[in-house]
């Protein structure tokens, strides 16, 4: 009988053991895909104060790393690095729009009346695109430059 009544806690402990370890590993899976989000936010900003800080004259350059849209460029990038050298890669895509108001030359429709001081409006954006298990992810964002 105590053989018996032993079997039948270290089943009951097993069976308790497997449930436990299901749900820690329920509660891990959220935790990676929110890390790899933090990644990708973490790189696009890297890329916001990249698009902040390079002079005005080399964002509006022939080889600027925005070229004004309808072109793009186009780079595969390591976002970042998971527990276990696990890289985390995507595709970033850039690109610059003119203002509206402008001047003609500088990609607009703008006047004298309606741009007096002859500001130059552009908007830089980057678009990081990555995946996760199966789904496919876009992250974009825009900074505005005027001189």
């Amino acid at each position: 009988m105590l053989l018996i009544e032993a079997a039948m806690s270290l089943s009951i402990l097993t069976v308790l053991g497997l449930v436990l370890l299901k749900l820690s590993l329920n509660i891990l899976h959220p935790r990676q895909w929110i890390i790899q989000q933090t990644l990708s936010d973490a790189y696009l900003t890297y890329e916001r104060a990249y698009a902040e800080r390079i002079p005005f004259e080399n964002l509006l350059a022939v080889d600027s790393p925005w070229p004004a849209f309808p072109t793009t460029t186009t780079t595969a990038v390591e976002i970042g690095r998971l527990a276990g050298s696990h890289v985390v890669t995507g595709t970033l895509v850039r690109t610059r729009f003119p203002d509206a108001g402008n001047y003609p030359l500088d990609g607009g429709t703008g006047t004298v009346s309606t741009n007096p001081a002859a500001m130059k409006v552009w908007k830089a954006q980057s678009v990081l695109t990555y995946t996760i298990g199966t789904r496919n992810y876009a992250k974009s964002r825009t900074v505005l430059r005027s001189q």
